[in-house]
């Protein structure tokens, strides 16, 4: 019984770090897919706040005070950052908006008194990391509060230095300080509302002014008055920080000719997204279109795509002219009728400058420079004015373009430009390549020049993958192998390599290749997996098996390692046994085309006929227009005297590519079930025609005592 083999697989979404688990590697992956889709990391969990009832528990409050946002919150720090008195709080979350300042308006008449302590570098750390400070009051030293200082406070934060005390109506305070290094310093007649800093044995108290409880005197502003206001990207819009290549987008012209977003390079375009039902789209255009001079006379234009008719968020069937629309609304810049594949592009691109992957809405509109670089995205109707603005900045210093690029005023800590450039394009070329774009994968990476760095073993790798992908195998054994001169550890370039040598039945280089990635790391799942199908090829079956139940051992949820068992023990005609394996396969991976393909041939083998059918049809779910499920199906319904169905099943087959000797004989011996023996024999004959020699249709022929006809 024939069963379906496949090289353990090295594409992206499936690959492995060597020394990682893939249970571990796909949900996390999944994961993040999952928040790039706008998904929720924690569940959409409220942010709580709890208020202490002095003895009575604790209150949830964060509803009541609007601090109770459903954002992925981590890291909060404690801080008077307006300096009026009372702690706000700034929280870190793990998706957008990343930081909050939750500032405490809360109108109160209590005091507080603060401080900051300075050790003296010998005996205690200059930070006073460890001191511990004693708040109390003359008249009633039993009434205490404690603060510790540490250099953490709580998951990933530091609050402030400042150790602040909420008094009430306190008065009279007297303050204890253990100091780390040893030694306490007490400290009386200190006043309420102040803040003070205390350098350790120096007896000396610095106090700053009196601060207010007003939440205008003293402000701590969150950016300089001299700072210039951050340019307004719009609701939904931003500037590009680190630009890459505008994927190369193909559309049909007025004329029916068909053009490129390359043959604009030279000059800034506005590529815009539209539809005909699309209101806003027609206001955005009409406006451009009136600007259409001023537009010329600085060296821009615009090439509004039409998108009628193509799958798109918010779409909606229309029969409008798109020419006439144009018209009706005084656009006269080019224009022409977007193709499919033009939006999953757009899509791959947002996605990767925006780590967030949803479907494209409309309008939208994206700014490419002369080079042909991706300047802005507008996730909305972008404005004359704001399109003016942008063209304008397209000619600015670099100081000026990150202030575009900032999404409000203030200074940057560092430049999130100062990347690796090379890798980063890199990573940009390999999102195509994965998402079904191997040849702008290619072209992306033919952008990279040698000067930009792009000689790292992972930049050859990844060209290797998409030149795979593209069925240019001569071209990705090159990568691979400069990939391996520049890091002869590189696992994954190692395996990469044997597996195209595998499919070509170079069984001992591939063998060499895979067995140097075992020598690396010798929990290398995807190397295991090859050479235990080089030694199921070679007739050393037992091995083959050890090999894979060992893969599992170590990676329980890697699915082709169950699969590829499963494959093994099925040829052996261990079909109990295979069933499980591949049963746990396709569990961990329902996707998997070979996995269900293998299982629906062991539920046959073993007579468990109606679950091998609903295998045939998962598969004819997952890919329609493969037409092996159909045959398989075929066989069943056959076997089970049911050859009107099979008839139908093995015509679908043939109809999807499966015209050879064994669907047309198994089609023939239906019709003749069927006793339509003309149409049978015709059929049997075109099988001869194909293979003259295949067994089973000369057989059924000269049972019929049709073969020498």
């Amino acid at each position: 019984m024939f069963f379906w083999r496949r090289v353990a697989p090295l594409i992206p979404e499936e690959g492995l770090k060597p020394t990682a688990t893939p249970g571990y590697m796909r949900n996390f992956r999944d994961l993040n897919d999952q928040v790039s889709r706008g998904k929720s990391f924690s569940g959409y969990e409220r942010n709580a706040l709890f208020l202490n009832r002095a003895g009575n528990g604790f209150s949830d409050v964060g509803a009541i005070l609007g601090v109770d946002f459903d954002d992925d919150a981590r890291a909060v720090a404690t801080i008077d950052w307006d300096r009026d008195g009372d702690l706000d709080m700034w929280v870190a979350n793990r998706t957008a908006p990343q930081v909050r300042l939750l500032r405490n308006n809360q109108t109160s008449t209590n005091a507080f008194v603060a401080f900051r302590l300075i050790g003296n570098g010998r005996t205690t750390n200059r930070d006073a990391i460890g001191a511990r400070l004693t708040l109390s009051r003359k008249s009633e030293p039993s009434l205490k509060q404690i603060r510790t200082i540490h250099a953490g406070d709580g998951f990933l934060a530091q609050s402030s230095r400042w150790v602040h005390f909420g008094l009430g109506e306190a008065e009279d305070l007297e303050l204890s300080i253990r100091w780390p290094g040893g030694g306490t310093e007490t400290l009386s007649d200190l006043q309420a509302g102040k803040r003070y800093t205390i350098s350790q044995n120096q007896g000396v108290v610095s106090e700053p002014a009196l601060a207010s409880n007003s939440n205008s005197v003293g402000a701590t502003e969150l950016a300089s008055s001299a700072e210039a206001e951050a340019p307004k990207p719009g609701r939904s819009g931003f500037w590009v920080a680190n630009q890459v290549p505008f994927p190369k987008l193909e559309c049909t012209d007025p004329e029916g000719v068909v053009r490129s977003t390359s043959d604009f390079l030279g000059k800034p375009v506005l590529v815009n997204l539209w539809a005909t039902w699309c209101a806003p789209c027609l206001g955005e255009l009409r406006e451009l279109g009136e600007h259409a001079d001023e537009l010329r006379s600085m060296g821009a234009t615009v090439l509004a795509l039409n998108v009628d008719g193509l799958n798109v968020d918010g779409v909606a069937s229309t029969r409008s002219d798109p020419k006439r629309v144009l018209a009706r609304a005084g656009y006269d810049l080019p224009w022409g009728i977007a193709q499919q594949d033009n939006l999953a592009k757009v899509e791959i691109l947002i996605e990767y400058l925006t780590s967030r992957r949803s479907s494209l809405s409309i309008p939208t509109s994206i700014l490419v420079d002369a080079k042909g670089n991706t300047a802005a995205v507008y996730l909305e109707p972008v404005s004359w004015e704001q399109l003016k603005t942008d063209l304008a900045t397209l000619n600015e210093s670099p100081a000026v373009t990150l202030k575009r690029a900032s999404a409000r005023a203030g200074r940057w800590f560092a430049d999130p430009r100062q990347i690796d450039l090379a890798s980063y394009l890199g990573d940009y070329a390999t999102l195509y390549g994965m998402n079904g774009f191997p040849e702008e994968s290619q072209r992306l990476y033919g952008l990279i020049r040698p000067e930009e760095g792009l000689l790292t073993a992972r930049e050859f790798y990844n060209q290797a993958k998409s030149a795979a992908q593209q069925g240019q195998l001569e071209q990705a054994i090159e990568f691979y192998q400069n990939a391996i001169r520049i890091d002869p550890e590189y696992g994954r370039a190692l395996t990469g390599l044997g597996a195209i040598f595998l499919n070509q039945k170079r069984i001992d280089e591939a063998q060499a290749l895979f067995e140097e990635a075992i020598s690396i790391d010798p929990n290398h799942a995807t190397a295991l997996i090859n050479l235990a199908t080089i030694e199921q090829m070679r007739g050393e079956v037992e091995s083959a098996v050890a090999r894979l139940k060992r893969v599992i051992t170590i990676n329980p949820e890697y699915h082709e390692a169950y699969l590829s068992l499963g494959f093994v023990l099925a040829a052996m005609r261990e079909y109990d046994e295979a069933i499980q394996y591949m049963e746990k396969g396709v569990e961990l991976n329902p996707k998997s085309l070979v996995g269900q393909l293998n299982l629906a041939k062991a539920y046959g083998a073993k007579g468990r006929l109606e679950e091998s059918a609903a295998a045939y049809r998962r598969v004819m779910a997952l890919d329609p227009k493969m037409p092996y499920p159909h045959y398989g199906l075929g066989n069943l319904q056959a076997i089970q005297k049911d050859h009107g169905a099979a008839v139908a099943s093995y015509q679908q087959a043939i109809s999807l590519g499966a015209k050879n000797a064994a669907t047309l004989t198994k089609l023939g011996l239906s019709l003749v079930a069927l006793g339509d023996k003309e149409q049978g024999i015709a059929s049997l004959k075109s099988a001869l025609e194909i293979d003259p020699e295949y067994p089973s249709a000369k057989r059924a022929l000269q049972d019929l005592g049709a073969l020498g006809e």
